[in-house]
């Protein structure tokens, strides 16, 4: 069965080092358990380059906080924050199943925005597409690859139907103890 879940919210953001200033203070007086690690990264979708940064919820299927900004001059992003300032861009959704998740949206009449998936430049293993602000009401809504969080890096989640072979690599490696008879384990 295909499990899926809301990962985070995501903000359209002017200035992400204020940003990161900002929510740091209000997750230090609400959730200071949600400041106790941020992932970092950039890379480009679609042409667009961008910079990121998640308040990383130390549930695996808590909510967690994340903003983005134009990660070059001149993007459409500047002009869409120039005329409506900042504001939440998506509410994003985890599969352990994605290619099962998008058909699910596609048999069931849902307007995905895009025909092929897409992914960051720099994850090609991470897959994501879109519902459309007009189907939501106003905010986007991502639905993208269950990962996992290692230190300050996105991971391929070992347990999504996609990553079979690294499931059982892993498993192999880390949850297998020799000395039960048979394997086993632990």
């Amino acid at each position: 069965m295909t499990r899926v879940h809301i990962d985070h919210v995501a903000l359209c953001v002017k200035d992400l080092d204020q940003a990161i200033e900002d929510w740091t203070d209000i997750l230090g007086v609400l959730t200071p358990e949600l400041t106790e690690t941020i992932t970092y990264s950039r890379g480009s979708s679609d042409g667009t380059e961008m910079v990121w940064a998640t308040f990383q919820n130390p549930d695996p299927t808590g909510v967690s906080i994340q903003m983005w900004a134009p990660g070059s001059p001149d993007s459409w992003v500047h002009k869409v924050l120039a005329k409506r300032g900042e504001f939440v861009h998506h509410i994003a959704f985890l599969s352990d199943n994605f290619g099962h998740t998008m058909q699910q949206c596609r048999e069931a009449g849902l307007p995905v925005l895009l025909d092929e998936d897409s992914h960051p430049d720099t994850m090609p293993w991470l897959k994501w597409n879109f519902l459309p602000e007009s189907k939501a009401h106003g905010v986007l809504i991502e639905l993208a690859t269950r990962y996992q969080v290692g230190g300050d890096r996105w991971l391929p989640h070992p347990g999504n139907a996609e990553n079979d072979d690294l499931q059982k690599e892993l498993t192999d490696r880390f949850y297998t103890d020799p000395g039960l008879k048979g394997g086993g384990k632990p």
